[in-house]
């Protein structure tokens, strides 16, 4: 898909599940909110996992990635976006999640600045996104790329042009 100065960003195979489940169940305040099964908020495994891995697949404007560094191939994170949101026509960022032991380092910036750069190429003018209203960190990563923010309902949508630099 695209690489950056540390990462290669790249779809998920068979080998890497276990790496991409380890990123999810490190980032419990996440799950908490937004997974859960047979009554049991925040509740995620790997079955789970790969149900959204193909339901991801099944969708051609869908692309969820792994965060991979290139020096030895651990896979660090996670990051699904839209080529073209049904609602607005825009692509969209819809998760960006970094392992716990991974965080503060700068990878979610540099996954996202990629992702701009990639959609510059393809010739993308905007690229919006969206949060969790009461998730800080993940506002925090837009915020810190040059998106604006929108409070809209329950989420937090920002929004960048990505256009020449």
């Amino acid at each position: 898909m695209y690489a950056t100065g540390r990462l290669d960003v790249r779809g998920a195979e068979e080998a890497d599940i276990d790496g991409l489940l380890a990123v999810y169940l490190s980032n419990p305040q996440v799950i908490a909110v937004t997974e859960g099964s047979a009554g049991e908020p925040g509740h995620y495994d790997r079955e789970m996992l790969e149900r959204d891995l193909w339901m991801s697949g099944l969708d051609d404007a869908r692309h969820t990635a792994g965060l991979f560094l290139r020096e030895d191939a651990t896979c660090i994170g996670v990051i699904d976006w839209l080529e073209r949101n049904p609602e607005d026509g825009s692509p969209w960022i819809g998760l960006v999640m970094v392992h716990g032991e991974h965080q503060r380092r700068g990878y979610g910036r540099e996954a996202v600045l990629g992702l701009f750069e990639m959609g510059r190429e393809q010739g993308w003018t905007r690229l919006r996104a969206a949060a969790i209203a009461a998730d800080p960190a993940t506002r925090g990563l837009y915020e810190a790329v040059g998106m604006t923010p929108d409070l809209v309902i329950d989420f937090f949508v920002a929004d960048h042009p990505v256009g020449s630099p």
